[in-house]
């Protein structure tokens, strides 16, 4: 080729590039993003409304139905999901995966546009929506902050200097601070002095709200200067509240401390909190610019972190609870040593095979092949995480086959006795087209994994992009490279020239020739066999485990614990805290942090979360690897189980799998209630029964049914002593959690202010019927009230005390009563929906998601659905059946493309159809390395799969075009040229497949690799054999090539 002359005349340029291409190669892997995963988006964003009062049914009619319609018509929205509760509706908008990542905040802007109308459409009461819109970020940067002997607000006010310093560290894009308990100043009145000294509570709310707002009060204009005006003396603590002074209503005036007790402490009961190992803590946790390269940017705060550390009152300590910087150092590290381990490998292999200076030669321009691709995948805006890195170890042996057949024909044209100005072109000359058609092919299988649409998609995504700019990498340099190294490292001519019939004359050459003969005379047995063998292999598919993705392999897993419905949060945090303990018992386990309400932050890519609640709480545990997470978890996990028999109590791994709360879900849809719980209840019926699935873990996402308190309002008894309703409801609320009156800003921290009526000792009032109710309406003097204190028979004060007091509840109300409702209603697409859900039993090898689908699924489909209901398979084989279905819906394209490749390359539809009809042999060597290996088939052994189509099509190819070349060229007879061909490539389709094979051993104990690289292994093992034996019996069977009498 010419590319090939110009630089074998230029030896210096070539030198000086190879130079350049290495040093471009080192700079480029300082310089990428380095992540542990790749960044996956998540096209989605929450409403939350809150509607304080409100029960789960009135959210759903007034909230969420009216928001529901019209986020719907937003562009681009795939499901609008709805979670009602009491006091609360949480609306998930997702939008569809096809849009941009660059287009995707103009469709948050359109959503707050949209929220923002809807707001005079909300019912009155309702707060203003909150839209949460950065549930991308993920905050990889997760520390413990802990103080013995200091209180919350104490810890608190460190934790914010440390947060203004850790801001100032380059690539640090958002600190939270999650964990602190909120303090309230509850102002708290006696039951019996309600109205007494002429006070109401309402005029305590009124005078709390005038003296704790900022008051405009104009601008006041001098000769030279516009001076703003302010009124001071506004509340700033709880002593102010103290002092503060009421105006009665007959004049008088009433120290507020002196009638109400003031206190300020914590918010009871306790919804939030984080804890590690049993010690309250605050979670600091921190989130990344997407170009940081995290290693660099974990260092910085490390050492910031370590310098603000210096300035903390003594006790005070941080701990790492997740720290992603040393999980990238980790990831990239291990690959890093497959990489060099695979390298090291496929180089060893071909000096074995080929010599030592042909396996230097080429094991040359493989590393100068993985180092030119650095710089090329830096700039298309590839990461370096375990994706990109692996891609390069699944890419080895392709990289090299090229190598290998030009290397192959310069060594076999030079045992022929052809000079170098012959030997080191004619190869070149000849492959070079039929190489990038082959090159094309192996990268072109991977092009429906570039373009899938959705979260799987994306996260393998770097794959096509590695392996693309590494195969035509090593394409170029196979033409260039090794014929200038072969001209300068090789002697210029074989010391002992053999003759042409000599030079593939070996006893493996004539063991195959002999071979391919015998079995060309008994084609059709040969042929029938491999037949048998295909199908018993693909029956043997069914047997192989399924799993969508692999746990990844972390140290850490999560105990996710429920109590039932409206148990007291209290409760859930004296049960993390004592579980915490018992874990602490343990020698396996290192460490405990708990969390209650809610998981502290999404820290994780492939972190499982959850909605949480008051009900909620989790424990992260840490052990000293993940092996010992697969022994203790299903101890720990029975244990738990025996002990809490009231809780339900879930182990949770990290998967990829983290949009589901279970495995296995199959949601019904439609309008009553009743109908969806039944429904439900027969699906999970038939989960107890499967014996795959735990029976455990089988239950619904609708929560029980929840008692209530109803006062129900008499409106005529009410009115004549001036009681509205929303009076009744203030009177209940300060009698029970106390009803908010007012904020007071301390620092940075919003402190809530609550007024409460109690008994005189201060306990709660128990008997609701007996609280008291009070209006500022209550002011009507009666013709025979204003006689009496005009002539003085009536006392005023008498009359005062009619006037402000309060009722019993009793008196303007039905006898308090109990009554069950819906606690939690979830909506989907504007229509109720109930998922029935269970999870595969772990303990069993056959224990997978798409096993026990596959054992319900005839008998959940034959539930009868009454007119107006669906049913839906979701949970993890959603996620799946929709990863699969994008992906092969590009399969078309890329067998599109390699068929046009391989029409440009034969020109002949026979000669394509030779090299497709091969492909289904390769489940002859994928089902037997599965099962020996016990590997699941997961969506990575998919793409292992079609990239086995690239390698073996590569081979294929190669055999073809030197059959062609025979018969055209050297106008050899069909039968010889097939056989010759054969005899020809056995060497470069074996050293390819060879170095591909052993180049996989690195990613076999991978989790995340593992079943590919089994899957590769396994079939182009076979598949090598399919391309040298199966490959020129169908070319003798399509093009009816028979043994001519003069070939021996």
């Amino acid at each position: 080729m010419k590319l090939t002359e110009f630089f074998m005349k230029r030896p210096t340029l070539f030198w000086s590039l190879a130079v350049f291409m290495l040093v471009a190669g080192i700079l480029a892997f300082v310089q990428m993003p380095k992540l542990e995963d790749p960044a996956v988006a998540v096209k989605q964003a929450m409403v939350i409304v809150p509607y304080p009062g409100a029960s789960a049914h009135q959210v759903e009619l007034e909230v969420a139905q009216v928001m529901e319609d019209e986020l719907r018509n937003l562009p681009d929205v795939k499901k609008v999901k709805s979670e009602c509760q009491g006091g609360m509706a949480m609306l998930t908008v997702e939008f569809h995966m096809t849009v941009l990542l660059k287009d995707l905040e103009q469709h948050f802007d359109l959503l707050r546009r949209k929220v923002n109308d809807l707001r005079q459409k909300l019912p009155q009461g309702c707060y203003d929506p909150v839209v949460v819109d950065d549930m991308m970020d993920v905050y990889g940067i997760f520390y413990a902050f802990t103080g013995e002997g200091y209180t919350y607000p104490e810890l608190y006010q460190y934790a914010r200097m440390m947060r203004r310093e850790l801001m100032n560290v380059k690539g640090v894009k958002r600190v939270n601070i999650v964990g602190n308990r909120d303090e309230v100043i509850n102002i708290i009145l006696p039951k019996d002095k309600i109205a007494r000294n002429g006070i109401l509570p309402v005029q305590i709310m009124t005078a709390l709200q005038g003296a704790g707002k900022t008051i405009q009060a104009g601008d006041y204009q001098t000769e030279s200067d516009r001076l703003q005006i302010r009124v001071g003396e506004s509340i700033r603590d709880e002593e102010d509240i103290r002092q503060l002074l009421i105006g009665t209503f007959d004049g008088k005036q009433v120290r507020l401390g002196d009638v109400a007790q003031i206190e300020r402490t914590y918010s009871e009961p306790q919804r939030n909190g984080f804890f590690v190992n049993g010690k309250p803590a605050l979670a600091i946790c921190l989130a990344m610019e997407s170009n940081a390269i995290v290693p660099d940017v974990g260092a910085a705060v490390d050492a910031k972190l370590a310098e603000v550390m210096k300035t903390m009152p003594a006790g005070m300590e941080t701990e790492k609870i997740f720290f992603q910087p040393d999980k990238v150092n980790e990831a990239i590290n291990s690959f890093m040593v497959n990489l060099v381990e695979s390298v090291a490998i496929v180089i060893l292999v071909l000096i074995f095979t080929m010599g030592f200076r042909s396996g230097v030669i080429i094991g040359f321009g493989l590393i100068l092949t993985i180092a030119v691709s650095f710089p090329i995948l830096l700039v298309c805006g590839t990461t370096l995480q375990r994706i990109s890195l692996g891609a390069f170890i699944v890419a080895m042996g392709m990289l090299v086959d090229n190598a290998i057949v030009i290397m192959d024909g310069i060594l076999i044209d030079k045992q022929r006795g052809l000079g170098p100005k012959t030997y080191l072109y004619r190869i070149g000359r000849n492959t070079a087209l039929p190489l990038l058609g082959a090159t094309a092919i192996a990268a072109s299988t991977f092009l429906s994994v570039y373009l899938s649409p959705d979260s799987a998609g994306e996260y393998a995504r770097d794959l096509f992009l590695v392996l693309c700019v590494s195969l035509l990498a090593s394409w170029v340099l196979a033409l260039i490279q090794v014929p200038i190294c072969a001209k300068s490292w090789l002697p210029l001519r074989e010391k002992q020239q053999g003759k042409p019939a000599e030079v593939l004359n070996s006893p493996v050459h004539r063991f195959i020739r002999r071979t391919i003969g015998t079995l060309i005379n008994h084609r059709k047995l040969t042929l029938g066999i491999a037949g048998i063998v295909l199908a018993v292999c693909i029956f043997g598919m069914t047997k192989v485990k399924n799993l969508f993705f692999p746990d990844f392999d972390y140290r850490q897993f999560v105990i996710e614990y429920y109590l039932p419905s409206q148990s007291s949060p209290d409760q859930v945090r004296h049960d993390l805290l004592e579980i915490s303990d018992w874990l602490r018992e343990n020698p396996e386990v290192e460490r405990v942090a708990a969390s209650m309400g809610s998981a502290p932050a999404h820290y994780c890519l492939v972190r499982p979360m959850t909605s949480g609640g008051d009900c909620y709480g989790e424990l992260m545990v840490d052990c000293a690897d993940y092996a010992t997470v697969v022994e203790i978890l299903p101890k720990i996990r029975d244990e738990l189980r025996a002990r809490y028999p009231d809780a339900y109590i879930r182990m949770r791994k990290y998967n990829f799998s983290i949009d589901t709360s279970h495995t296995v879900e199959v949601e019904f849809s439609g309008p009553d209630p009743a109908v969806l719980r039944q429904l439900s209840r027969q699906a999970e019926d038939i989960m107890r029964q499967c014996p795959y699935a735990d029976p455990y873990s089988v239950q619904n996402n609708w929560k029980p049914a929840g008692k209530s308190l109803v006062a129900d309002y008499v409106r005529a008894n009410a009115l004549r002593s001036g009681i509205e309703r929303s009076d009744v409801g203030n009177a209940l609320l300060v009698a029970t959690d106390g009803m908010p009156v007012g904020v007071l800003t301390d620092q940075d921290q919003t402190v809530l202010i609550n007024l409460m009526v109690r008994n005189t000792d201060g306990s709660r009032i128990t008997d609701l019927n007996d609280i008291p109710v009070w209006s500022m309406m209550n002011l009507r003097l009666t013709d025979e009230d204003l006689q009496g204190v005009l002539t003085g028979s009536k006392n005023a004060s008498d009359i005062q005390d009619r006037l402000f007091r309060s009722v019993p509840l009793s008196s303007v109300s039905k006898p308090v009563r109990m009554d069950w409702e819906e606690d939690v209603i979830y909506r989907v697409n504007g229509r109720r929906a109930i998922e029935a859900e269970c999870d595969p039993n772990t303990d069993l090898y056959e224990g997978t998601p798409a096993k026990v689908k596959a054992s319900i699924q005839k008998k959940i489909e034959a539930i009868p659905l009454p007119e107006g209901y669906q049913m839906r398979w979701t949970g993890e084989d959603e996620l799946r059946g929709d990863a699969i279905a994008n992906l092969m819906k590009f399969v078309p394209l890329t067998i599109f493309l390699i068929l046009i490749i391989l029409l440009l390359l034969f020109n002949s539809w026979k000669k394509v159809i030779l090299i497709l009809i091969c492909f289904p042999f390769v489940f002859c060597g994928i089902t037997p390395a599965l099962l020996l290996f016990r590997q699941p088939f997961t969506f990575m052994a998919i793409i292992g799969m079609m990239g086995l189509i690239g390698m073996m099509v590569k081979n294929a190819i190669v055999l073809v075009d030197e059959i062609n070349r025979l018969q055209t060229e050297e106008k050899r007879d069909p039968y010889y040229a097939v056989v010759e061909a054969t005899v020809s490539r056995v060497r470069p389709v074996l050293m390819a497949s060879l170095t591909t094979i052993v180049g996989m051993i690195p990613l076999v104990g991978d989790p995340m690799y593992g079943s590919m690289a089994v899957t590769i292994m396994g079939g182009l093992t076979i598949g090598t054999i399919i391309t040298l034996i199966l490959l020129p019996l169908f070319y003798t069977a399509l093009f009816h090539v028979k043994k001519a009498n003069n070939v021996n």
